[in-house]
């Protein structure tokens, strides 16, 4: 654990002079009460470099600190990760098919939550980190992490707001030039397989067809909504399922993972609001895979 330096810093304005500085923090810089209940727990408030309260009433010019003791749960490890993009509260990362997200069950270790931690460790940063969107195992591309818990509960807070673009390539020639596949996806009672129905949370995919081959489309998906294996099910209902998809179609097919890679991402950032926007290329095995079909 570490307080070495602060995650939050700002200097109170003269209007906001009077105001508890549990309130300024909550109104002005996104502070939620489970945050501010985590400072005080685990944490500290400090007022012109003293140890201070939430309740006290700050005066105008006064420098807000706030730290908090980070332990991470998981191990760090060393091994290259692909960073897209990376400042003091966000980091980009390219993440390749095969690796799994966090630690769990049978994936102890070699998850990209341990990679990142060891990145931050080699930079001298705390080694903790807080994956905003999630990719599955057999899914490459872009994943956002939040360096900090202020970015965290923003981004959090903001989900609604990022845009998320996937390649696909499906089974089957897609007529439709553009469309929505608008269908609840029902989670399982066990298993991991997913159904559309009625009763399901509300999914919501865009897409478009970006070309066709003799028995395969290559689209363009949006996601408007965030649900586990979303693109793979929504799909797969309609009757083109995703190449490579072990659960929803065929399985390997020579591909050896799903033919499935988030392309495109956008978010405001955190600290700024400017909107972050960031690319990835197609992995080398899923442009080979499009040329042997051009072939």
């Amino acid at each position: 654990m570490e307080r070495e330096r602060p995650f939050f810093r700002a200097v109170i304005l003269p209007s906001e002079a009077g105001w508890k500085v549990k309130d300024v923090l909550k109104r002005h810089y996104h502070f939620s009460t489970s945050l501010i209940r985590n400072v005080k727990n685990r944490g500290e408030l400090r007022i012109n470099s003293q140890t201070s309260y939430f309740s006290y009433e700050v005066k105008a010019w006064d420098v807000v600190e706030v730290y908090l003791a980070v332990e991470t749960k998981v191990t760090p490890e060393f091994s290259k990760i692909e960073v897209v993009y990376e400042d003091s509260d966000v980091l980009v990362v390219n993440k390749p098919a095969g690796m799994v997200m966090h630690p769990r069950k049978r994936y102890v270790s070699g998850t990209l939550a341990n990679y990142i931690a060891g990145h931050l460790v080699q930079k001298g940063e705390r080694p903790s980190s807080y994956l905003v969107n999630r990719l599955d195992k057999e899914t490459s591309g872009l994943v956002l992490a939040a360096k900090n818990p202020l970015a965290a509960v923003i981004l959090s807070e903001e989900i609604g707001e990022m845009e998320k673009h996937y390649l696909a390539l499906v089974h089957g020639r897609v007529h439709s030039e553009a469309g929505v596949i608008d269908l609840g996806i029902v989670d399982p009672k066990e298993g991991v397989r997913r159904e559309v129905g009625e009763d399901g949370r509300k999914a919501t995919t865009k897409y478009e067809v970006l070309m066709r081959y003799t028995d395969h489309t290559l689209v363009k998906a949006v996601l408007l909504s965030g649900r586990t294996h979303q693109i793979r099910v929504h799909f797969s209902s309609i009757g083109h399922p995703l190449v490579g998809d072990e659960v929803y179609g065929e399985g390997d097919e020579g591909l050896g993972r799903t033919f499935l890679h988030a392309c495109h991402m956008a978010f405001p950032h955190p600290r700024t609001g400017t909107i972050c926007q960031f690319d990835a290329e197609l992995p080398v095995e899923l442009k080979e895979y499009l040329n042997e079909l051009h072939r």
